[in-house]
């Protein structure tokens, strides 16, 4: 007799479990199914470059993150040795960092999974997550949105196999998809952080725009996406934040 409601709460927490799973992936679904376009364009683009299928799932499977593979498309075009790669990537997710220690706290306790759920860390999952999830939350999301990137980038790889080379021009801009995505989920960050006194969302777009504005032509093309990020960032914590 003891053993029927020992037997009801075990299966009460595994349904209550499998909710909170089921809810969270509900909630990252929109942001994984947004990156499938860009991921697709990254296959495509390297699978043209002559990459293979084993590199494209490699970069994004060791990489994972856009911005850092999208960049190593045209240093390997340019037969950049390995380290200067390396170095090229680990720069632009050097931002990473910060945003890591900042979830600290909803990562598993275990070293490897520690490092697993930290690498698979992207801008679409931080978006997403809240400061009240779990570890099982936290590494749903995370795993959801790491899964949709790679396996999408060697579908776009099988795409751009089995497409011509005539049918795409010359004059199309290909990036244009992940800019579009990468400015949507920046105005979801903000709205996320906007509360308080400055409710008003266009203010802060308008000051982070402006700010990206002012190093662009100071600094150019090249270099000034480094002020900007540290700079935007500043203007997003010092915004009260809200969930």
């Amino acid at each position: 007799m003891r053993d029927s409601p020992n037997l009801e709460t075990v299966l009460n927490q595994s349904q209550g479990k499998a909710m909170l799973i089921r809810r969270s992936f509900l909630r990252v679904l929109p942001s994984a199914v947004a990156i499938i376009p860009v991921s697709i364009l990254f296959g495509g683009l390297a699978y043209r470059a002559y990459w293979s299928f084993l590199e494209i799932l490699a970069a994004g499977f060791l990489g994972f993150t856009g911005s850092g593979q999208f960049a190593l498309l045209p240093l390997a075009e340019t037969n950049a040795s390995f380290l200067t790669m390396l170095i090229i990537c680990a720069s632009i997710n050097s931002r990473y960092f910060p945003i890591a220690f900042t979830t600290t706290k909803r990562l598993p306790k275990t070293f490897f999974a520690r490092m697993f759920v930290s690498h698979i860390l992207g801008d679409e999952a931080y978006a997403t997550e809240k400061h009240s999830d779990t570890v099982k939350e936290t590494v749903c999301i995370r795993l959801t949105i790491f899964v949709f990137w790679v396996v999408s980038g060697v579908v776009g790889a099988m795409i751009a196999k089995a497409i011509p080379n005539d049918w795409l021009s010359t004059d199309i801009h290909l990036g244009f998809p992940a800019s579009v995505v990468l400015v949507y989920l920046s105005v979801s960050q903000i709205k996320m952080r906007v509360s308080g006194i400055y409710h008003m969302q266009l203010v802060m777009v308008a000051t982070c725009v402006l700010s990206t504005a002012v190093f662009y032509s100071l600094l150019g093309s090249t270099y000034f996406w480094i002020p900007s990020i540290i700079i935007t960032a500043i203007i997003l914590d010092k915004w009260q934040k809200h969930e």
